[in-house]
């Protein structure tokens, strides 16, 4: 069965121009400029005849130095890290290359910028479709359940949707924890993770509307409290 949860698909990853012509920040906020893949220090590093091991190295040193100048979220280099990581380790895993993609994406997750973590689980849900690994499944499902503690939805979308298009080859023996189970059993279809992204946006915007109303109110008071004379 196909999917059609994300625009990043799940076919085999073409090291090409395309990663790189996608904007990475998205809705996330980073600051970003567009960079045409002829010139883009990152493009040999990606190209579709192979991966070479000294670029990657020399490209990883410049994004992580400047994550550290720049701040978390604010580094278009690492994006491209991210998005390549997310791609890249897939069809080649690699022990090494994985750990740190998820370290400095949970990194940044806890800074409140998703790009990186959002990355990883699409390596998780395509990634494991491909081949399954399970230490890797096993980090899957404990990241999943932490983002649904965070009140996020995005990983448990992709983690119902692996196991949901992967039915007929899933392990036998695979043990899904039972608090998230419950949570994956609310959900039958993309469509109705669509209803609660929207309910829970609208939830969102109205909190931040009474926040700001009643921090208004606050203002007035005080400013009130200022004018009126002592007795």
């Amino acid at each position: 069965m196909s999917r059609s949860l994300d625009k990043h698909t799940g076919s085999s990853f073409s090291m090409g121009n395309n990663i790189l012509d996608q904007q990475a920040a998205g809705s996330h906020g980073a600051a970003h400029h567009e960079h045409p893949s002829h010139e883009h220090p990152s493009h040999e590093l990606l190209r579709e005849n192979g991966f070479m091991q000294h670029k990657y190295y020399r490209y990883q040193a410049k994004a992580l130095k400047e994550r550290k100048q720049l701040g978390v979220g604010q580094s278009q280099e690492m994006n491209t890290l991210f998005r390549f990581w997310s791609h890249f380790l897939r069809d080649s895993f690699n022990k090494k290359m994985y750990s740190e993609f998820k370290r400095l994406a949970l990194e940044d997750a806890k800074s409140n910028y998703r790009y990186g973590l959002e990355c990883l689980f699409r390596f998780y849900s395509y990634g494991l479709e491909k081949k399954f690994r399970k230490e890797t499944f096993a980090d899957f499902q404990e990241l999943t359940k932490w983002d649904v503690e965070q009140g996020d939805l995005y990983g448990l979308e992709k983690f119902w949707a692996y196991l949901f298009y992967n039915k007929t080859k899933l392990p036998r023996d695979l043990r899904i924890d039972s608090d998230l189970q419950q949570r994956l059993d609310q959900f039958k279809s993309v469509d109705d993770f669509k209803k609660a992204n929207r309910e829970r946006r609208n939830s969102l915007a109205s909190a931040s509307e009474d926040g700001a109303r009643a921090l208004h109110n606050q203002k007035a008071l005080a400013d009130a409290g200022q004018v009126i004379p002592s007795q």
